[in-house]
C-alpha cells in the first residue's frame, strides 16, 4: 500500500495549528462558499452509489465543519452573505458560506445532525421535479442504468439527447440513497433555523444547450413552485453545472436576473471578486476525497494564493 506522504505532512500541520496559525495572518481574499452534493450513510457500502465522490459520508462532512471551526473561520448564512456580497458590511474573519446542490433526502437524514452538532448554516439549492415526481435525478437515473460514462456523453451531447436521458424516469423508495427530498421534507428543512432553500431549476437541464425559452421556463418555474411550496420568497439561484461557457452563458444570467432572483452561483473555483456580481459567485466543490486536514491546506494555502489545488 503507498504511503501518502504529503496528506501525512497535511494531517501533521494541521494538528500543531499550523493552519490557523497561517489564516490569523494571511486572511482570505473574499468569501470561501463550499459546495456538497449529497451525505451518505457512514456504513454505506463503498461502491454502492453513483457518482460517490459527490456524496461525502457524514463523518467527512463532521471533519470538515471540526475543521472550520478550528481554523476560527466565521460561517455565514445566505443572508449574511448578501449582506456582505452588497457591501452593505465587511466580511468577518475567515468567512465561509455552506451551500448543497440537488435537493436529496440525505441532506435532511444525515448532513442537518451534523450542521446543528456544529451550529453551521447552509444553503440548499434544489431541482423541484424530482422532488415533485419522486424519481432520481436523471443523471442517476441513467448513471445507473448505462454507466457514468454515459452521462458525461449526454452532457457533451445535444439538448435532445438531455430530453430523452430525463424522460425515462426511476421511480425511488424512502431508503433509496439517490431519492430526493419529498415536499414535506422539504418544508421541513426550510423551516430550520439553519437552512436557507434555493432553486437549482426544474429539472437539471444543460441549459447552454437549450432554447432560450426551455431555460426561461427551467429557471422562472423553479422558483414559483418553491415559493408556493414554502410560502416564502427564493431569492438565489445555483446553475446545474456550474461552468460559464460550458453549462449557461450571459443570457442565462439574464433569465436568472429576469425571474427574480438576486444571487446565483457557478462553481468556477475561486474565490469572488467584486466585478463578480451578485450573479456569478464562484464556489469551490468538496469532495468525500477531501480530508478534513486537506480542506485546511486549501483554505490556508492552496486557494488563497493560487485559486487551485496544490
Amino acid at each position: 500500500m503507498a504511503i501518502d506522504i504529503k496528506g501525512s505532512v497535511k494531517q501533521a500541520l494541521e494538528s500543531i495549528g499550523y493552519y490557523r496559525s497561517r489564516l490569523e495572518s494571511d486572511p482570505f481574499p473574499g468569501v470561501a462558499v463550499l459546495t456538497y452534493h449529497a451525505v451518505r450513510a457512514d456504513d454505506l457500502p463503498v461502491g454502492t452509489m453513483r457518482f460517490e465522490e459527490l456524496h461525502v459520508t457524514a463523518a467527512r462532512l463532521d471533519d470538515h465543519c471540526r475543521v472550520l471551526r478550528d481554523l476560527g473561520c466565521s460561517v455565514v448564512s445566505l443572508a449574511d452573505w448578501g449582506a456582505i456580497a452588497r457591501g452593505e458590511r465587511p466580511a468577518p474573519p475567515r468567512a465561509v458560506m455552506v451551500t448543497f446542490d440537488d435537493g436529496y433526502r440525505s441532506v435532511l437524514r444525515y448532513g442537518l445532525p451534523v450542521l446543528e452538532r456544529w451550529s453551521i448554516p447552509a444553503t440548499v439549492f434544489v431541482c423541484t421535479n424530482p422532488i415533485d415526481r419522486q424519481v432520481r435525478f436523471w443523471f442517476d437515473a441513467l448513471a445507473e442504468r448505462e454507466g457514468e460514462a454515459t452521462v458525461a456523453s449526454v452532457k457533451a451531447g445535444e439538448h435532445d439527447d438531455w430530453i430523452r436521458a430525463a424522460a425515462d424516469e426511476m421511480p425511488v423508495d424512502p431508503d433509496d440513497p439517490h431519492a430526493p427530498l419529498t415536499i414535506d421534507e422539504l418544508r421541513c428543512l426550510s423551516q430550520h433555523r439553519l437552512i436557507t432553500i434555493g432553486a437549482h431549476t426544474v429539472s437539471h437541464p444543460l441549459l447552454l444547450r437549450a432554447p432560450v425559452r426551455v431555460q426561461a421556463d427551467e429557471i422562472g418555474r423553479a422558483r414559483t413552485t418553491l415559493e408556493a411550496w414554502l410560502g416564502a420568497p427564493a431569492a438565489s439561484f445555483a446553475y446545474p453545472g456550474g461552468q460559464p461557457g460550458v453549462d449557461y452563458d450571459a443570457e442565462t444570467v439574464n433569465l436568472v436576473s429576469r425571474s427574480g432572483f438576486e444571487f446565483g452561483f457557478t462553481t468556477v473555483e475561486r474565490f469572488g471578486r467584486p466585478s463578480d456580481g451578485l450573479l456569478e459567485y464562484p464556489r469551490f466543490t468538496m469532495l468525500q476525497g477531501i480530508s478534513g486536514a486537506e480542506l485546511a491546506h486549501r483554505l490556508a494555502v492552496s486557494w488563497p494564493r493560487t485559486g487551485v489545488v496544490n
